[in-house]
């Protein structure tokens, strides 16, 4: 085996590739569930983003029950294995347009949502956790997660583009097949490239409730950066497809605004990656955290079917969309360390369910607040022209809203860091002593 402080490339962007897998996925249901409950399905706003919370509530109660299966039996490689193909059954079911009316259609929406949900945790837990099984060191593991945030960007401009193609030129139920199947060679691809790679565990695995982990610190702190991050990013990925209809004005441009996205956050991911690498992680947090306020208020005061301003604003909004993914995430892993030194046991899997539930209840929260604010807009479910209040409703979501959340969450990493480089760096000196006593 190669140095376990750096990993080659071809582990790195294998292991990586499982993001896309789950990207393809995850970024269709972000943009596209809510839009295609209302207008597809036919929910009101409010019985949709009712719907999307409930599915989400019930995936964040399951991964922290998940992380700590993992810490008891943790095979990460094969849990991530066995539930690749369910994942991408049930993500097809979804848009496969059951002739379902009535009261009955939430409930087997819901369904279907918890089904997809429940096959995500089973995956995408044991996938995160590899993470600080990979290696140990601070700034590998920025590399590491930046190729698998790299990936996850490719994952979200396939998703991004190939979703409302397939959809206009098909049906949404052909888009969702293919994306469905796409996302399984990738997953395959991680678990055969991270085969050996995997470092070994301490002796002492986790014992206690999956939520003690919220006792450490480091952890408590990551997971308030996180949280702002993907509450904002994911309302914003919902927001999209309802800017494009109607503030744009033009909803036939909405691939290639998420595409101006989604490849303006896959070119600045190695730019975060540097500045992290020459600061600090919460540095560079702070500022990708306060451009993307500053593109996010620009994009909602644009003037209406202003083309060429809203694809340069959808450009400056990358960094900031690279910044949220990258990390956090990288942050996670030095948080474990700091619980093995200081608890003096491995829970990594609690670790990496805690934090999966973080992100599976903010996109909840986003979307649940979402439908309840356009309902509470005047947003007609199915129109094709909205009135003023609608209109104003999602400017202000897309701006000032979101824009408050991210600036305060860039002030809370500069005065609450996690865990700064050289706070690791004794941690891990630490660590190494024990097992060595040990």
């Amino acid at each position: 085996m190669a140095s376990p402080l750096r990993l080659p490339a071809r582990v790195r962007h294998g292991y990586g590739l499982g993001a896309l897998g789950f990207s393809v996925a995850n970024t269709a249901i972000m943009f596209f569930i809510l839009k295609y409950l209302v207008d597809g399905a036919g929910l009101s706003p409010a019985v949709a983003g009712t719907v999307l919370l409930v599915a989400k509530v019930w995936d964040a109660t399951i991964d922290p029950f998940i992380g700590r299966m993992l810490d008891l039996k943790p095979a990460y490689r094969s849990w991530l294995g066995r539930a690749t193909l369910p994942f991408a059954v049930v993500f097809a079911a979804i848009w496969w347009g059951l002739p379902i009316q009535g009261p009955f259609a939430p409930l087997v929406y819901c369904a279907l949502l918890m089904g997809y949900a429940s096959a995500y945790s089973a995956g995408v837990v044991p996938y995160g956790a590899m993470t600080a099984a990979l290696t140990p060191d601070y700034d590998e593991r920025t590399r590491l997660n930046s190729a698998r945030m790299g990936w996850s960007m490719v994952g979200g401009i396939v998703a991004g583009v190939a979703m409302p193609l397939v959809m206009h030129a098909a049906s949404w139920r052909a888009a969702g097949a293919l994306l469905g199947a796409l996302s399984i060679v990738p997953l395959a691809i991680a678990v055969r490239a991270t085969r050996g790679r995997l470092q070994p565990r301490p002796a002492r695995i986790g014992t206690g409730a999956p939520w003690e982990v919220l006792g450490s610190r480091p952890f408590r702190r990551t997971v308030v950066l996180f949280a702002c991050a993907w509450t904002t990013t994911s309302a914003l990925s919902a927001l999209v497809p309802f800017y494009a209809h109607h503030v744009l004005g033009h909803m036939e441009y909405l691939d290639r605004v998420y595409a101006v996205i989604q490849v303006s956050a896959l070119v600045s991911v190695p730019l975060v990656a540097r500045l992290a690498l020459r600061a600090q992680k919460h540095v560079a947090y702070a500022i990708g955290m306060a451009s993307f306020s500053a593109a996010l208020v620009a994009l909602a005061l644009l003037p209406a079917g202003n083309v060429p301003a809203v694809f340069v604003v959808c450009a400056l909004v990358g960094p900031g969309v690279a910044a949220a993914h990258v990390l956090p995430w990288s942050m996670l892993p030095d948080a474990v360390e700091v619980d093995r030194v200081e608890a003096g046991r491995d829970r990594t899997g609690s670790f990496y369910g805690a934090m999966t539930f973080v992100e599976q209840a903010a996109t909840a929260l986003a979307l649940w607040m979402l439908g309840m604010a356009l309902e509470a807009g005047g947003y007609v479910e199915g129109a094709a022209v909205q009135g003023p209040s609608a209109i104003l409703t999602i400017r202000a979501l897309v701006g000032p809203v979101s824009a408050v959340i991210l600036g305060a969450a860039a002030v809370f990493a500069l005065l609450r860091p996690p865990l700064t480089r050289a706070d690791h760096a004794r941690y891990v000196e630490t660590l190494r002593r024990q097992v060595e006593a040990a």
